[in-house]
Parts: C-alpha cells; structure tokens; sequence
C-alpha cells in the first residue's frame, strides 16, 4: 500500500480535526458582503432583523462562512439604529459563532457585550413590565452571564467563571405546586392554567392586566433555567476544586427545582435534562467521596428517570456514571479474580452507555440539546471505556509475553475498537454537518424536508429556551410548543431514515463502522509497518503497538503528563516568542484560531539558537514515553502514528532515541531509523 498517498489524503482531514475547525467551519480571513438580501431598501431595524434571522438560520446549518457576514451587518445596522436590544441579540448570534469555532476568547468578548446592551434595554423598560416580571431582556441579561461563566469553564478560568455564575441574580423558584407565588422574575400564579389554557390576563391583579397567563409560565420557566443552570455550573466548578460539599448542596440545590411536584414544568424539556445532570452530579461527588454504592443508587435513579421519559439524550450519562461507580468498586477489590468481574460490569455499562450514544448519533437531538455540545461531552465516555478495557487487557495477559492473546487480546481489541469509533466519529459528524457531497442521490424533497424540520425545532427551541429575535415572549403555551417539539423529533427520526433508504451512499457515511484491530492487521499493516496508535487519559493513557502479526498494548502516564513533556519539546522547536497564531498569520484581530490551539510559526524560528544539549534532553524524554515501551516491537521499521492531544503538534522525527549529545547535526534522531507516516484514524 502507499502509505504516503494515504498519509496525504487523510492529512486533510487530519489539518480539520486537530486544529479544531472542519473545512466548513473554518473562520473566513475577511468579511465577504452581505447577500443581496441583507442590503435590500428598507428601515435599518427592518434590514437588521433580517440580517440576524438568516445569521442564525445559516449558524444553525455549521454554515459559519456565510453566518458571519450576516450577523456583523446585522451587528452594524442596529448600532447605527441605537437600540440596545438589537445590539445585544447580534453580539450573542456572535458570540455563539465563535463558540462554535472553538474561539471562546473571542466568543466571551461578545457575550460581555451582548450583557451589557441587554442591562441596557432592561433599564429602558416601562414599568408595566418591570412589575409584571416578564420582560425578556432580564432573562437574557442572566443568560449572558450564565454564558460568559460557561466559556470561562471552557477556558479553565474556574474563578472568573464563579465569579460570572455569582453574579446571576435570581430567586430560588417555587415549582413545588401547581399554583405558584410571586417570586423572582414576578406573578407567577395560576401556573396550570397559564400553561395549558388560552391566553388569558384575568389573574394578574394591581393594574398588570396585559400580562397574559402563558407569559408568566414563560417566565416561571425562564426562572427555572437560569436558576438551575447557576446551582449546576457553581457544582460543576466546586466539584472540579474538590470542595465536596459545596458541590453537594449546589446539585441538590438544582435537583429540588428541577425535580419539583409541579407536573407542568416538571416534564419540560430543559428541566428533564438539569434532573438528570443533577442526579448525576451527585452520583459523581459520592464516587469522588469513595461512595460508590451511593453514586450508584444516583446514578439508577438518573437511569430509571430518563428512561420514564424516554429521552435516550438523558440515559447515557448515567450508563457512564454507573460505569465510573463500577470502576471504583473495582479499584478498592483485592481479589484478582473479583476485581476482573467488576470491571466487566463496569464495561457492559460503559457499553450500553455507547449502545445509547450511538442510537442518538444515527438518530437526532432534539433541536434545545446542542448537537455540538453532545458530541463534545460524549467523548469522555469513549476514553473512559476504551481505559477500563485496556486495565483488563492488561490485567489478563500472559507475564512476560511479547504480544497478547486470548482473553487479554480480546479486551485489547475491544478497546481499540472503541477508540477508533470515537475518531471515526469525531470526522464523520463533521463531514454530515459540512458541505461535503454526502447527500448526492438524496431526493431533494428528503433534504429540504429535513432542513425545514430541524428549522422548526431550532424556531421552537429558540422561543422556550434562548434570545428571541423579537425579544417577545411566546404567544403559545409551554404545553403546546413541547409538544410541537417532540413531534418534530419524531419526524426528523422518519425522515432521516427515509434518506438512508433513499440513498445507500449517505447511509454508509453517515453509519460507517470502524475497522477492527483484525480489520486494521490485515488491510492495513504490511510486514514493514507498525501502528502505533495512542489514546490519553485523565488517569493513565495508552499505547496500543500493532503488526500484521501480533498486538502488544502499553500503560503510559496521564495525559497531563504527556502534555508537558510534548510543550518542553515545542518550546524547544518554536519558542514562545516565535511563535504566531493563524489569527495574526491572517492579519486578523479575532479570526482564525487562538494561539493555544495552533501551530503558528514565524520566519526565523528555526534558527532561534536554543541549547542542543536540553533539546536533546526533553525529545528524549518524550522518546522513552511515547516509543521505547514498544521498541522491541518496532526496530527499524515503517510507523503510522495515529496521534492523539498534545502528541498531535509533536513531530516524532525528532524525537531523540539516546541520551546526551548537544550537537544538533549528529543527534540520534527516530527519524534516522524509522520511516514515519501520520493518520487520524487507522479506520477512516
């Protein structure tokens, strides 16, 4: 086989993966001019609010290229108008889209902005709605902030993200009844009635009968994301600290709202996924607390109330939490023999937990659980699963032996497998979310019904939970658009299935299968090549070293490890001084990806004349934890190095195979011995 063509064609893919960015997704060097559309005649309000509503419709599709544009002219004209809440709605879509690229410095610059112009518009408000509680710019102006802390965790600023959920003012809401007091974001009575009768304003008393019963529901519920969202982002960070018991109580604090005997909001869609994430936040603290019969008991009841629901999207982080509990039962077991059948419960529930995943993959997301989001998230529970599985792989094989065999190879395999579905995933999502020809042979009344379905549940799903564009609340009640929703994500499912049917070629990329190891031996490998194929982890990371013959799989040390060991090595190859960002290469103050996330180099970087003899020292430092555990296996044949994290900005030629040496020319380089190729997958 030519592996350099292949090396090539995946580099592609390799660039799009590891950089962060898909082909699609990539951000535009420089603003193209706004559609025809977007300049027609009209009142600058007018042209604005339709610049931020194809801004977001193309946002919504990956289409960020052509989002951008829309959404800065949108941005422009309602600066040019003056009005504080068209700013803020723009700023936000913004925000969003950079979120999306993976740009969060740049994305939290906009949703400071987009707080701020939404204070703004709240202060402008009339006193009719300041009594009533129901305007829309103080949910959003919370929802900013819950924005600006969630991309501060994002950013590993757990401070400033405190500091921004803190800064969240809102009143524990009462959802314990079906009739509701005035609390927090105003008159919140006749609850049942707001929400499943017609608009009505015969219940609001003290001279606020505009307000309508559907608004104040809207508003009880806008109280119960903003309030949830707060306790679980303030648990999330103090669990991350290891302050336990603060954690404790934030997630109990979310599980009382949220799991509240109010039916009406009870069975809303947000609430259902913040009990969830709050049963399982407090599963996660007692299994961080050694408890693993307690987190297993959260853990149940977050299974069994997701599937009283049936919202698969709700059942797999408790699959993986029971997993977890699984895995620190096994930890604290003596008994070789017991230790092994407790880690297998632990992986049958890791693998109904990717069983879950896979079903959603292939399947949708409703339209208020972010798909990127999703796949972000999920990836732990492919890392975690793949680790469990290499433990036994290890834990099974034979002392001494070169290679695995029976049971300890099947483990091995196991875990590769899952590995490369999760890289298999991560390139196939990105090519059916871009606008790579997959749906050639699809009928185009399938695509356009599809686009226009997930359309309708993004509109809905914008309207319960986000900025409305209109920065109106919705004039139908809560019942009604959840039920439009879920009727939507049926939908969606028969006609996603029906364009599987329709064309043979969509269904195989969009459900393609990973190769397996013996797939991988015999189509791949040649008897000149190696694989070597990495996977880091939060506890321990691995190294599985494969031939056409034999499979031998390595422990190697924590991922926060190998990442310090892989930046001594770039700081010796591009200094930090050196180095440049695609954002300033472009000549872009905020496109293009964020200096920690390339590779930016500047002319003259290969001469910055740093010290041989600690290059030496640091590449070969690397050398014995990426390689030589597998020396034996490799000697001087042909690697195809399937990377992973930090070891992705590594280039392994020049790792250095012995100690000491300072003159850069005679270094023993791995490259002296061993051919090297690159691949993002051995599956794709």
């Amino acid at each position: 086989m030519n592996y350099q063509r292949r090396a090539l064609t995946l580099a592609l893919s390799y660039a799009a993966i590891f950089s962060g960015v898909s082909p699609l997704l990539a951000a535009p060097t420089r603003s193209a001019p706004p559609p025809a559309s977007v300049r027609a005649q009209g009142p600058p309000a007018a042209q604005g609010a339709d610049a931020l509503r194809q801004g977001r419709r193309l946002l919504r599709r990956g289409r960020t290229d052509q989002a951008l544009p829309l959404l800065e002219n949108a941005l422009k004209l309602a600066k040019e108008s003056g009005a504080a809440g068209a700013q803020a709605r723009a700023f936000d879509a913004l925000g969003d889209l950079y979120a999306l690229l993976g740009q969060h410095a740049v994305a939290l610059k906009h949703y400071q902005s987009a707080h701020e112009n939404f204070l703004a518009a709240e202060a402008k408000e009339g006193l009719l709605q300041k009594a009533v509680g129901i305007g829309e710019n103080k949910f959003n102006s919370e929802l900013m902030l819950a924005k600006i802390a969630e991309t501060h965790y994002r950013l590993g600023n757990n401070s400033e993200s405190a500091s921004a959920y803190q800064r969240i003012s809102v009143a524990k809401p009462d959802t314990g009844a079906v009739t509701t007091a005035k609390k927090g974001f105003g008159f919140l009575s006749s609850v049942k009635s707001a929400v499943t009768g017609p608009p009505s304003a015969s219940t609001v008393t003290e001279g606020v009968g505009l307000a309508s019963k559907i608004q104040e529901a809207i508003a009880l519920y806008h109280q119960v994301i903003i309030y949830t969202n707060q306790e679980l982002g303030l648990g999330r960070i103090d669990f991350q600290n290891n302050q336990l018991d603060s954690a404790k109580k934030h997630f109990e604090n979310a599980l009382a709202v949220a799991g509240g005997n109010n039916p009406l909001i009870a069975n809303l869609g947000q609430t259902r996924r913040f009990r969830v994430a709050a049963r399982t936040g407090l599963g996660d603290v007692a299994l961080r607390q050694g408890k693993s019969k307690d987190a297993l008991k959260f853990y149940a009841d977050a299974a069994n109330g997701a599937k009283a629901d049936k919202r698969l999207d709700l059942m797999w982080p408790a699959q993986r939490g029971t997993g977890k509990a699984r895995l620190l039962a096994a930890a604290n077991e003596k008994d070789t023999q017991k230790k092994l059948k407790t880690m297998n419960e632990a992986a049958a529930s890791y693998r109904e937990a990717l069983a879950t995943i896979e079903t959603i993959r292939q399947g949708s997301l409703r339209a208020d659980d972010a798909r990127t989001t999703f796949l972000a998230t999920t990836e732990d529970v492919f890392d975690e699963a793949s680790g469990a599985l290499a433990e036994m792989a290890l834990m099974s094989a034979s002392a001494g032996a070169a290679t695995l065999d029976g049971q300890s190879l099947a483990y091995a395999a196991e875990a590769f497998r899952i590995v490369e579905q999760g890289r298999a995933r991560s390139l196939l999502d990105m090519l059916s979310e871009s606008r790579a020809e997959i749906t050639e042979g699809v009928p185009a009344e399938l695509l356009k019904r599809k686009q226009e379905n997930l359309e309708q549940q993004q509109d809905i799903a914008q309207q319960l939970t986000g900025v409305s564009l209109t920065n109106e609340p919705p004039q139908e009640s809560l019942d009604k658009l959840e039920g439009k929703l879920e009727t939507l994500a049926v939908e969606y499912d028969s006609i996603e299935n029906q364009i599987r049917a329709a064309s043979p070629r969509y269904a195989s990329l969009t459900a393609a299968q990973p190769l397996t190891l013996e797939a991988v031996q015999q189509n791949i490998l040649d008897d000149q090549t190696v694989l070597l194929e990495y996977s880091l982890g939060n506890e321990n990371s691995y190294l599985w070293a494969v031939t056409n013959k034999g499979v031998a799989i390595h422990r190697l040390p924590a991922r926060a490890a190998i990442q310090e060991q892989a930046a001594a090595l770039r700081d010796q190859i591009v200094p930090q001084s050196l180095r440049r960002s695609i954002v300033e290469l472009a000549g872009s103050p905020v496109r293009g990806l964020a200096d920690d996330r390339g590779l930016g180099v500047a002319s003259g970087a290969a001469s910055g004349g740093g010290d041989g003899g600690t290059f030496a020292g640091v590449s070969h430092t690397l050398y014995q934890t990426t390689i030589a555990p597998a020396a034996a296996l490799i000697k001087d044949k042909r690697l195809l190095v399937v990377a992973d994290g930090a070891l992705n900005y590594i280039p392994f030629e020049a790792l250095v195979t012995t100690a000491g040496g300072t003159d850069y020319s005679a270094l023993p380089y791995l490259i002296n011995a061993n051919e090297i190729v690159y691949a993002p997958s051995a599956s794709v």
